[in-house]
């Protein structure tokens, strides 16, 4: 079949509404669809073509990529996660920007002929005027993880159309509502937290709202007469907390007043401390059931289309009347249809985080890699030959290397007499060993045998413990005790 229109979001209000009116217009589409998404609203139609993937993973849509005549073709990115708490969102960081950049990188490696990507007014800078199609965003000038992360994307798409000729309109509208939207939809729980569970709404705070199907009417238009490289600000009208909830009293047939939370309990300074509060009286707290309209809440934004787009022509009401009815048509729907039907949004979310872990395996595996090349290298062994002697070490070098001299000791002596066994006990510690030596080899040699053993004298002189050994010593050496006499007369002599 020869497609030329191309849908990512097929899943969500928008990208079926888009489906629809291509539909309507006798055009083929081929549909980027997760393989747990319910397609049975597409099944048996001959002019649509399902493709399995999901924008996260560039793998998973080659197949949808592959194209006839890509260079005539049109792509409409209407997928998006809208989150819109204080806390970081991880997965809606992974769809709004990572998916929008894969988005665009294979619309420049397959050469899609233009690419209509849905973004958002609130990416833009407050201070913002509608006089110029191209406009610079920032996600650092901008309030809001959701704002953030569409600014982060769009200023992507504008870098690829700068340098690599992307042919790229953007739809920038404010908060859009209407029909089709799952309950976990961030206007279907602001209804649901004011009209099942009660909770007071905020006073202060507002919004600018805009139909979905004005919104998917815009990007057919745009894709037609877009400017490559332009982004058109759909602004919808504003209304304040108290305006948007009155407007709701009257849908609904509500004749009492609407009742408005404390200022305190909306407070930024004071967010922690209400939190804890709502936490331990597992209540709902009013500042994250109702931080629509708490952030941004007095941003306001003028239409730039000059003339390019279709005027509006759904009222605000008669909008927020067929978001309160297809919110409790959906819920009813879902209550009788089948298991796949009822768990849409639950399978479209196992889907993402199917996509998760796969992602956090992957960032695993790098982040060991940049681990092991980044962290800090282990202080290098010195080898022992290369380390400063303690004072243990001394002592321990100086006990083997005289265990070492005693055994050499013992060897020569065991050539010689064994009488002299004794001596290195006395003169171990003294330098004077070796001179020992030089007798001991002439003593039965010589008849002067006396005066070789001169240097014997000391022995006696020596501390009383070696003294005491001397009667431990063998038989026949009983008679030489006589023997140091004679050496302290010639010492005498010598003295004199």
């Amino acid at each position: 079949m020869s497609v030329k229109y191309l849908v990512s979001g097929g899943e969500g209000a928008l990208g079926k509404f888009v489906i629809s009116m291509l539909l309507e217009r006798g055009e083929k589409v081929r549909i980027l669809m997760s393989e747990l998404s319910d397609t049975r609203i597409y099944r048996n139609n001959p002019n649509i073509e399902i493709c399995y993937g999901i924008s996260t993973d560039k793998d998973s849509m080659k197949e949808f990529f592959e194209l006839d005549d890509p260079r005539s073709a049109v792509l409409f990115h209407t997928d998006e996660y809208v989150s819109l708490q204080d806390s970081t969102n991880l997965t809606m960081r992974r769809v709004n920007v990572i998916g929008a950049e894969n988005i665009v990188d294979m619309c420049l490696k397959r050469k899609i002929g233009k690419l209509v990507l849905l973004s958002s007014a609130y990416a833009l800078n407050p201070e913002v005027t509608g006089d110029n199609l191209t406009i610079h965003f920032d996600r650092n000038k901008v309030a809001g993880e959701y704002a953030k992360s569409k600014a982060e994307a769009a200023a992507y798409v504008m870098e690829k159309v700068a340098l690599n000729k992307l042919n790229a309109v953007m739809v920038l509208p404010t908060f859009i509502i209407g029909p089709g939207y799952s309950e976990d939809y961030e206007i279907n729980k602001v209804l649901t937290s004011y009209l099942k569970n009660g909770t007071l709404p905020p006073k202060e705070g507002g919004r600018a709202f805009v139909d979905v199907r004005v919104v998917a009417n815009a990007m057919l238009t745009l894709a037609d007469k877009g400017e490559p490289g332009a982004g058109y600000i759909i602004s919808g009208e504003y209304k304040s907390s108290d305006e948007f909830f009155k407007d709701v009293n009257d849908i609904k047939g509500i004749d009492t007043p609407v009742k408005t939370a404390s200022k305190l309990v909306m407070s930024k300074s004071l967010a922690k401390l209400v939190g804890f509060y709502y936490k331990i009286t597992h209540k709902e707290n009013p500042r994250e059931a109702y931080s629509l309209f708490s952030e941004n809440p007095d941003v306001r934004f003028e239409d730039n289309s000059n003339g390019i787009l279709p005027e509006n022509v759904i009222s605000f009401k008669d909008s927020l009347s067929d978001t309160i009815s297809g919110a409790q048509q959906g819920g009813t729907q879902a209550a009788s249809a089948s298991a796949p039907k009822a768990n849409e949004e639950m399978k479209s979310n196992a889907a993402i985080n199917a996509m998760e872990a796969r992602l956090k395996k992957q960032s695993e595996i790098t982040s060991k890699a940049n681990t092991t090349a980044t962290a800090p290298a282990a202080a290098p062994v010195r080898p022992a030959h290369t380390r400063p002697a303690t004072a243990a070490a001394q002592a321990i070098a100086e006990a083997k290397a005289q265990l070492e001299a005693e055994e050499a000791k013992k060897e020569a002596e065991a050539k010689g007499e064994a009488p002299k066994t004794e001596e290195p006990k006395v003169e171990a510690p003294k330098a004077e060993e070796p001179k020992a030596e030089a007798p001991k080899e002439e003593a039965p040699a010589a008849p002067a045998a006396p005066a070789a053993e001169a240097p014997k004298a000391e022995t006696p002189i020596a501390p009383a413990a070696p003294a005491a050994e001397a009667p431990a010593a063998p038989a026949p050496e009983a008679p030489k005790a006589e023997e140091p006499a004679a050496p302290e007369k010639v010492e005498e002599k010598s003295e004199t």
